[in-house]
């Protein structure tokens, strides 16, 4: 199966209440259709729409802005697909004999690894999150193949020891500008030559050396500098060196539709080593008090919400005193210029997974919408509401905190249960859509002191409420009420100084 010739993208129309296809690349690109990709696994929606980004970035680069917002407002010509499709149409045959897409030939392994373990996340070997069986899957067919291993290369952890990570480390957050469908949102995504050139000033369109890893592979104990990595090469890095079992022809376990399958696949580990940090556009890049340049990720509990500032409002390291900085995803600052229509709303995709070394314990896949005007003038606004949010959590967390433990210097005695803890997941849960209606609300930036107010009144009385909840079944104990009414006074004391702006 080639990416640019067959039918694989797996879509519903009419926004994605149509019937289920598989579509061809060209047709995307190509027609009016309103298509949404439709899988069965929120993260491998993402990361076909971030393979296609990917696609049409190496294929269709824009020159300049004017052709890219031409490019944005309609179908592609035909002529211009062809062309554009010409320059690299074998990187992307997933059968190819000698470069198959994401994959090295003539792969040694002992045995067959059983292909759900490409699935991130399903139960292979000593992996077992998310309720799912061993053996679940048996075998994919080519679409959810191409899919799944540019996901595991691209934004998955390593297969485990010996193995690299991709460019961005083993769990990046990826996060991509989305449209109102496909199409859109891949235009939304792709830079044109001039934003590229200020992340990759070396960078040079139609460097022989800038290639896919499968095309030109990585060298057995190669040192590469992170600035020597090209824009093709870089968002088609592939760490592992992978090969593709095939099996008979049939129905996919993953997607149901028939064809070609596969069982499973073999695995080879081999040594290089990357210096430095490939600028990959589509994370956010966070400075550390490390003093090192990272990409964000999900390493807590904690929803996404709390990382949405870091996210989308760049911070400059300035001065000595300066001890965080972030770079959002390039895609961000440039929907203005290419969808001025939208005024500044900005719908994030974002995506990630929480791991435990390479067991994936969490799963994390949302769409974020910010009103128009939450990136003018004072873009600190919404750092203002996510640091007022983390703070209502840390005072509640807090003094449940001190309630559990007690104070033995006070003679003030512990309830004992770790009641910080429930109380932390019941904030998360109650406040997700009160921070997320107020993002999305257009007048949370146009009147923003009046509705910070009213924002961090409501977290308050969340909070209030859940102290009370976990609190008021140990008050029937004489002794306790001391600790708990202490605890409380305090939390109140915290919220207060957060409803006066202290």
């Amino acid at each position: 199966m080639n990416l640019v010739e067959a039918s694989w993208i797996p879509v519903r129309d009419h926004g994605g209440s149509g019937v289920f296809r598989l579509l061809t690349y060209e047709e995307l690109l190509c027609s009016n259709g309103e298509w949404q990709v439709n899988l069965p696994r929120d993260d491998l929606e993402l990361a076909c729409i971030q393979l296609l980004v990917c696609m049409t970035q190496v294929m269709f680069l824009p020159e300049s802005g004017g052709q890219l917002r031409d490019w944005h407002a309609g179908p592609l010509a035909p002529e211009v697909f062809t062309d554009g499709a010409a320059l690299c149409r074998e990187w992307f045959d997933l059968d190819h004999p000698t470069q198959p897409f994401m994959q090295s030939r003539g792969v040694k392994a002992a045995e067959t690894t059983p292909v759900q373990k490409l699935l991130i996340g399903l139960p292979e070997g000593n992996n077992h999150a998310f309720f799912n069986e061993v053996g679940e899957v048996k075998r994919i067919g080519a679409a959810a193949a191409a899919i799944a291993l540019f996901n595991q290369a691209s934004n998955c952890p390593s297969f485990g020891g010996g193995f690299k990570a991709g460019l961005r480390g083993g769990s990046p957050v990826t996060t991509l500008v989305a449209g109102r469908h496909l199409r859109e949102t891949l235009w939304r995504n792709v830079l044109p030559r001039e934003r590229i050139n200020t992340f990759l000033p070396l960078w040079q369109r139609g460097d022989p050396d800038d290639v896919p890893t499968w095309v030109r592979p990585i060298q057995e104990g190669e040192t590469i500098q992170a600035q020597s990595i090209g824009l093709v090469r870089g968002l088609f890095w592939q760490p592992a060196k992978v090969e593709l079992v095939a099996d008979e022809d049939g129905e996919c376990d993953l997607l149901g539709t028939k064809g070609p399958r596969y069982r499973g696949f073999r695995k080879e580990k081999f040594n290089f080593s990357i210096a430095g940090l490939w600028p990959h556009p589509h994370g956010a890049r966070v400075y550390s008090d490390k003093k090192d340049w990272k990409f964000a990720s999900f390493t807590t509990a904690a929803p996404a919400w709390n990382w949405l500032a870091e996210l989308v409002v760049p911070r400059r390291i300035d001065g000595a005193d300066m001890r965080e900085g972030c770079v959002p995803a390039p895609a961000i600052a440039q929907l203005r210029e290419i969808a001025p229509k939208e005024m500044g709303c900005l719908h994030l995709l974002v995506g990630g997974y929480r791991t435990n070394q390479a067991s994936v314990t969490e799963r994390r896949h949302e769409l974020f919408s910010l009103a128009a005007g939450w990136d003018k003038s004072d873009a600190d606004n919404l750092k203002i509401l996510v640091d007022l949010a983390k703070q209502s959590k840390g005072a509640l967390r807090g003094r449940l905190f001190f309630a559990s433990k007690g104070n033995k210097d006070k003679g003030m005695k512990s309830i004992g249960a770790p009641i910080y803890e429930a109380g932390e997941k019941l904030f998360y849960a109650r406040t997700e859509a009160l921070i997320r209606d107020t993002v999305a609300n257009a007048s949370t930036w146009d009147e923003f002191l009046a509705a910070k107010e009213s924002f961090v009144g409501r977290l308050s009385m969340v909070c209030e409420k859940i102290f009370s909840e976990l609190t008021d079944p140990y008050a029937v104990k004489p002794e306790l009420i001391p600790i708990i009414a202490w605890a409380r006074r305090s939390m109140n004391s915290d919220l207060l100084k957060l409803r006066e702006g202290k």
